[in-house]
């Protein structure tokens, strides 16, 4: 029998083989994984992308301050950036969950049954409410989009004057939550989904894509096309099969592809179909050798194309060489703006956002025109403020998107989703605040996200015995 006495400093001191090393923690080999900065570098593309597009073309030309608008654009993208890589490399105790848990799988089902039904019944009414009265004019409408455009006004004057309101749209407003599921947990999880619950979500963003080109308006359909990218960008990359990551990473690019140029397709018919409507020939001017080539009709479209996601930097050099006035947390949200007016009678006109005072000053339509988000939010926050902010949102987007891809649920992937179309529309205006359901689903979603975790940090500082209850 042998009596070695063990080395117990040794075993007492011997790294614990189930301790996973710093390099090895979750969160560090996301951090040095493509997947994690790739949403950096799609928006970054975006927006620096759009900003130098915007000086090939001849509105640079008109620009007064040019020196000032690359240095604010530049800080601006660059704290984005700045603010996405802090929280990257920020020490968190994340752990990798399974991204596809059942209960997960459950949730998506519901909501996107309860998103289709949603979405159905809002494009009815809405198709209803701005003159619809059966398939003969709807099919009127596609082959008029511009007059179509044009009616959409009407009508919103004619419910400004007679102080009319449709009970079942409000209703369906206050319900705006539902709008953000239908589509990210569709796309997601598509291969989860039955028949019967993919039919229902198609019928539900058919009926509503139907509403907007009956209006002649791209927005809605806009959208669609940028959640379906955010979600194919999120099923591409959940996947643990790096082999299978690139393959599905792929596809989904061709099939974004398909979707993108569909839309950029329509989207030429439609706008040069508004110049011809609205005469603003001498904005956007066609080169003479598309139109040549290809004519027109398609070099106006083309010309368009390029114009409609640039020229709002023209707008933000006019805003930049205006003075600051305060708005009173009334001018970066215009569907806040809109409630206050009706519900608590504010005078909207003695609190005006940037945009409107530069309309004011060089004449620069802030309801025609863009003018980028800047001013919109520098309007609560000062230009410099907004700068600030940028930081601040691409550190939440990247906590979002670790969060997608290391923990799971379904909260983190329809907040991901919105901050999408918030970066998509950066060049544009401030487009989550704009309407009065996307205000309502975004708060909706950014309370729950808080709530969720104010209870977690309860529940992870609570004495073992009381979790054990």
């Amino acid at each position: 029998m042998s009596t070695t006495t063990p080395d117990l400093t040794t075993r007492r001191f011997a790294p614990t083989p189930a301790m996973p090393q710093p390099s090895q923690h979750p969160a560090a080999l996301f951090r040095r994984s493509l997947r994690a900065w790739l949403p950096l570098l799609l928006a970054g593309g975006w927006m620096l992308g759009t900003f130098g597009v915007f000086w090939t073309g001849s509105l640079a030309q008109e620009v007064p301050n040019p020196g000032t608008l690359w240095l604010f654009v530049l800080s601006a993208t660059g704290a984005f950036g700045i603010g996405y890589a802090a929280q990257l490399f920020r020490s968190t105790s994340v752990r990798r969950t399974n991204v596809a848990r059942s209960t997960d799988v459950l949730r998506a089902r519901r909501l996107v049954l309860a998103g289709g039904i949603y979405y159905a019944v809002f494009g009815v009414a809405l198709l209803l409410e701005y003159g619809a009265t059966g398939p003969g004019s709807i099919i009127a409408s596609l082959q008029d989009p511009a007059g179509a455009y044009l009616n959409k006004f009407t009508v919103y004057q004619q419910q400004t004057d007679a102080g009319r309101t449709n009970p079942i749209i409000q209703v369906l407003t206050l319900l705006g939550v539902l709008g953000t599921a239908l589509v990210p947990l569709l796309v997601v999880y598509w291969r989860r989904m039955s028949s019967g619950l993919r039919l229902v979500g198609l019928v539900g963003i058919g009926v509503y894509s139907i509403f907007f080109l009956y209006i002649g308006t791209l927005k809605g359909l806009g959208d669609f096309v940028l959640m379906i990218a955010a979600g194919l960008l999120i099923a591409s990359s959940r996947n643990p099969d790096r082999a299978a990551q690139r393959l599905k990473r792929r596809r989904a690019t061709v099939l974004v592809a398909i979707v993108f140029a569909i839309f950029c397709a329509y989207m030429m018919s439609n706008q040069a179909d508004r110049v011809d409507q609205f005469g603003t020939q001498d904005r956007v001017r066609a080169n003479p050798t598309v139109e040549r080539i290809a004519g027109e009709q398609v070099a106006t479209g083309l010309a368009a194309l390029v114009i409609y996601p640039t020229h709002g930097y023209l707008g933000l050099a006019y805003n930049l060489e205006t003075p600051f006035a305060w708005s009173h947390g009334l001018g970066s949200t215009p569907a806040i703006t809109s409630y206050g007016s009706q519900y608590l009678s504010i005078d909207a006109e003695e609190y005006p956002a940037y945009p409107v005072r530069t309309e004011y000053r060089t004449g620069w339509p802030a309801g025609m025109y863009w003018s980028t988000i800047y001013p919109w939010l520098a309007s609560d926050l000062t230009f410099p403020g907004t700068v600030l902010f940028m930081a601040l949102l691409g550190w939440f987007f990247a906590r979002i998107w670790r969060e997608v891809n290391l923990s799971g649920g379904i909260l983190p992937i329809l907040i991901f989703v919105q901050i999408c179309l918030l970066v998509a529309y950066i060049p544009a205006n401030n487009q989550l605040g704009m309407s009065r359901p996307s205000v309502i689903g975004v708060a909706t979603l950014l309370f729950l996200y808080v709530w969720t975790a104010l209870t977690r940090s309860e529940s992870d500082s609570a004495p073992p015995e009381r979790l054990l209850r």
